[in-house]
């Protein structure tokens, strides 16, 4: 069963500290920007009227606590079957929000509306997850490569830290013609031949029963 226990060792090596992002004027801690701890630290954390001082000693205990939430969101409560796909779309949401999601949904062929839900976790459990976790390092390359004076500084540590998350999830990898939910074959040619067969193997009995 997939769940937010299995990659919070990944996010915890790769979201250790305080970081200051002068352009965006906002602390991060434990990967959790400013803007999303103060909107979210009244639900998570219980903290009424938070302040950027409870973000930056904001414990490890309390930083796990925004990690599963955006699993929540990103896996509609842990409906992706597969960990390697769910561990995609967690990243994908994590380091992207709703574009990071839109992303992969218009690669599956959801509607990219950026909130995963039936539909999407429905074509998520039919696709190779290994072809889901790489559509997140194409979005990296895409968006370092449509606007490097924004994002080109960073698609080296997007790279690294993408190649960690690969070597992780690889246990999990599962081949589409693997699913359980991959999309039911039209076999109705083969149920026609089956039921034609009886028939004949029935004929036959009769025949000989009654001579």
């Amino acid at each position: 069963m997939t769940s937010y226990v299995n990659i919070l060792p990944f996010v915890q090596k790769w979201e250790g500290g305080e970081v200051y992002f002068p352009e965006e004027n906002q602390w991060t801690n434990r990967g959790v920007q400013w803007n999303t701890y103060k909107q979210l630290a009244p639900k998570l954390l219980g903290i009424q009227n938070p302040t950027v001082s409870d973000l930056r000693n904001m414990s490890q205990e309390d930083g796990d606590k925004f990690i599963k939430y955006y699993w929540d969101k990103a896996t509609f409560n842990n409906s992706i079957k597969n960990q390697a796909a769910a561990n995609a779309f967690f990243e994908a949401y994590w380091g992207g929000g709703k574009s990071g999601l839109k992303w992969l949904q218009d690669k599956i062929g959801v509607f990219p509306d950026g909130i995963v839900g039936k539909k999407t976790v429905a074509k998520a459990n039919q696709y190779d997850s290994e072809f889901i976790l790489k559509e997140v390092l194409n979005r990296f390359n895409y968006l370092a490569t449509s606007n490097p004076s924004r994002y080109g500084r960073f698609l080296n540590g997007w790279t690294n830290r993408w190649n960690d998350l690969y070597n992780r999830s690889k246990v999990y990898f599962v081949k589409s013609d693997e699913l359980l939910d991959k999309p039911a074959e039209d076999n109705t040619n083969t149920k026609i031949l089956q039921i034609a067969a009886l028939f004949s193997v029935g004929f036959v009995i009769y025949k000989l029963i009654t001579k």
